[in-house]
């Protein structure tokens, strides 16, 4: 049995639905990332979770007890919130040990173990601070520490890192990851951030409109989405999604693309049979950055590799990369190229198109083919 159940969960506000019958299960110890755009649902699923928010329908069980009626104070959790939600006229000490004091814990057990969470979040030095005193990542270790001294069953975190800026976040991201790695801690996260899912999660749960578009690791929602939104999405820069037609001929297919002055061919190497029934059919070919190369670039355990020459339209160095923009199907197409590569906008150069890492994806009703 999973340690958290989430079966058939809806949720309305009068005659809104936010949640539309999402299942997601994970095991003790995994690290759930709840993703999605703004609006989606994931922060409301989360206080669900948490029991801030009623369920209309559908059930919740924690470690094998159904919690859709109990009080949050009964669910044996810890949340750790965007906002900090420290209490300022308090000492980072007293933040920490506030939960404690209200469940009756002695003095003794409480300096305790707020010395063992301090040590392991490295805030020692502070606790004698108020949170005015403290910078915002600072302030943000405080709020899991006062989380981690419960040692409750589940860990929530509502997008805790979206306030800190660019180079904090990925400290405090590594930080967490490492807190995951060595407490073994069952974790639900929520961030819009799909960088942050793919380095914390165990397992993402992608969300639209309400609804569970796909759960899985994080290789499987990376390498096989399960429709266009999720392979949108997920990755930075994202899937490029362009327009194309299925060709058999003599028995091997390709796909053709086309283009202002001729259409494009690439071949497609040992085609799903799921493919097959699409031979002169529209598709939505997908294709990530890092498989469309320069020449000497590519992937060389590549078995497939098939060159195009294109437009350069748009070079953009990054350092240790260099995105190039060109025009496939009558869409911006974004390549991954080595940093020195020496293209110049408007050449007519080769492309590396890595075959065994396309994707298909029907048109009309945006689920992955192949």
């Amino acid at each position: 049995m999973a340690f958290l159940e989430i079966n058939r969960l809806h949720k309305q506000y009068g005659s809104v639905e936010v949640l539309k019958g999402v299942d997601i299960a994970i095991e003790e110890g995994g690290f759930l990332v709840l993703v999605g755009p703004s609006g989606c649902g994931k922060s409301t699923l989360l206080n669900t979770i948490a029991g801030l928010e009623s369920i209309s329908s559908g059930e919740i069980s924690i470690d094998g007890k159904v919690v859709n009626d109990l009080h949050p104070s009964k669910r044996d959790i810890a949340m750790v919130f965007q906002s900090y939600a420290l209490y300022p006229s308090m000492s980072v000490g007293e933040n920490i040990a506030f939960g404690l004091e209200m469940r009756g814990v002695s003095k003794a057990d409480r300096e305790k173990a707020i010395q063992g969470v301090a040590g392991m979040l490295q805030i020692e030095h502070l606790l004698k601070r108020r949170p005015g005193q403290l910078s915002g990542g600072q302030r943000q270790r405080v709020a899991m520490g006062r989380a981690l001294v419960r040692d409750p069953k589940l860990f929530l975190f509502d997008e805790p890192l979206s306030n800190l800026d660019a180079k904090l976040r990925v400290d405090m991201r590594t930080e967490i990851k490492r807190l995951h790695q060595k407490l073994g801690t069952t974790i639900v996260y929520v961030t819009h951030d799909q960088i942050e899912a793919m380095t914390l999660a165990t397992q993402i749960a992608v969300l639209k409109d309400g609804i569970l578009q796909q759960v899985g690791s994080p290789d499987e929602v990376y390498s096989k989405p399960a429709n266009m939104f999720v392979a949108d999405f997920m990755g930075s820069p994202t899937m490029n999604l362009i327009e194309a037609r299925i060709e058999n001929g003599g028995g091997s297919l390709s796909v053709e693309i086309p283009q202002r002055d001729r259409s494009l061919s690439l071949p497609v190497p040992q085609p799903p049979t799921s493919l097959q029934s699409y031979s002169g059919r529209s598709v939505v070919l997908g294709i990530r950055p890092e498989d469309i190369t320069d020449l000497d670039g590519a992937d060389p355990k590549a078995e497939h590799i098939a060159h195009a020459n294109c437009s350069v339209e748009v070079v953009e160095p990054t350092g240790a990369d260099t995105f190039v923009v060109t025009q496939l199907g009558g869409k911006e197409v974004t390549g991954r190229m080595r940093s020195a590569n020496g293209l110049s906008v408007g050449a007519d150069v080769p492309f590396a198109f890595n075959m065994g890492k396309i994707h298909f994806f029907d048109p009309a009703t945006e689920l992955r083919i192949a």
